[in-house]
């Protein structure tokens, strides 16, 4: 026999996660060896008793490490380690404690809620009807509100402008009725039940005149925001008195640790709203072009809340026209919607980008022979 094809090794490593305090945590991985190895866990360093809160579990080749209703405290890096008579291996994972409300004791099959489908961004001229709608699973049964740039919409609205409701199959929607150009926004819906929370998010936007076309002279609005990667000339300058965005030619990448986020125009018909995953740790970077008379003003927006420019959150605009925002060293917490609203005295339009950010584990392996 092969002896270093005894020793163990990790098929699939823990990885590295955020919990609010009070959730569970799970560490997973799945190692293989011959003879079968012996797993120990360990935190900072220090052997772990599978006792109390902490519960070590072996299905196969799948050994996992239950901490539950995580204290602050519990935030730290997890070892797991493999041994047999062959050799040894270890891997370790980082689990990051966020501040939360304490999490209830709840039934063994409870489930947070997770989106089926996430309502969509619509465009829509003034006096039309808007509906969202989303499909959402937990149990127990989740709880929706709807809320519009971080705010509930009974602060918002009289109650006979929208309403709210659940249909078969967990179907929940959000009507407005004759949509004003105020209507517009990111409006947000947020599911909870005992389990958890889950958030998804779409953009509203409302053209100021019907879309019935009209006689008479108008006052163009700021046009669509348009989000680059890169440009290798300054953006062309509208001419007086009309509006217009222009692509600029020659894109080329990025320079690490840049991840620069990409959207295409908008349709005219829907603000679309495109996906891009960063890596832990990177840098995101959204660039948007927008002309307008008179010049419009740029609010950038997370899930419907603005952005404060802060130290890892960057605004502001640069020599070639671009509004650009930089979310430094991405975490977990950074993901979402995010949205670059322009606007002046003849109106409004939007952009947006769903932004992910993939959590990293650390492994390290290894061997020696006996």
């Amino acid at each position: 026999m092969d002896v270093f094809g005894g020793a163990p090794r990790f098929l699939a490593y823990p990885r590295t996660f955020t919990v609010q305090s009070g959730a569970d945590a799970l560490l997973k991985c799945q190692i293989t060896g011959d003879p079968q190895p012996s797993i120990a866990w360990e935190k900072d360093k220090a052997p772990i008793a599978p006792a109390g809160r902490f519960r070590v579990q072996a299905e196969g080749n799948v050994y996992s490490l239950l901490v539950s209703r995580v204290t602050p405290e519990d935030g730290g890096q997890y070892i797991c380690k493999a041994k047999n008579s062959v050799g040894e291996t270890y891997a370790a994972a980082t689990l990051k404690v966020e501040p939360g409300e304490p999490r209830c004791e709840g039934h063994p099959d409870d489930r947070a809620p997770v989106f089926l489908a996430r309502p969509l961004s619509l465009r829509v001229g003034r006096g039309e009807d808007v509906a969202f709608s989303c499909r959402v699973l937990g149990q127990p049964g989740p709880v929706l509100e709807w809320e519009k740039d971080g705010r509930k919409l009974s602060d918002l609205f009289e109650s006979s402008h929208f309403c709210v409701g659940k249909e078969p199959e967990d179907w929940h929607f959000l009507r407005l009725f004759g949509s004003r150009p105020p209507d517009g926004g990111v409006y947000v819906c947020r599911a909870r039940n005992r389990a958890g929370e889950a958030l998804a998010a779409a953009v509203l936007l409302v053209d100021p005149s019907s879309r019935e076309p009209r006689d008479g002279p108008s006052l163009g609005p700021p046009r669509n925001c348009l989000p680059l990667s890169c440009c290798d000339k300054a953006p062309e300058q509208p001419a007086e008195g009309r509006p217009r965005r222009r692509h600029v030619a020659g894109p080329e990448p990025e320079p690490e640790p840049w991840a620069a986020l990409t959207n295409g125009e908008a349709a005219p018909s829907t603000p679309r709203a495109k996906a891009f995953t960063v890596s832990e740790g990177k840098h995101a970077k959204f660039r948007c072009y927008v002309t307008g008379k008179p010049k419009p003003e740029i609010v950038w927006k997370k899930d419907g809340k603005a952005v404060v420019p802060g130290r890892r959150h960057l605004a502001y605009e640069d020599r070639e026209g671009y509004f650009i925002l930089k979310v430094l060293y991405c975490k977990p917490r950074d993901q979402g919607l995010y949205v670059c609203t322009a606007s002046n005295t003849a109106g409004q339009t939007l952009s947006a980008v769903q932004l992910h950010v993939r959590e990293i584990g650390l492994g390290v392996c290894l061997g020696w022979f006996g």
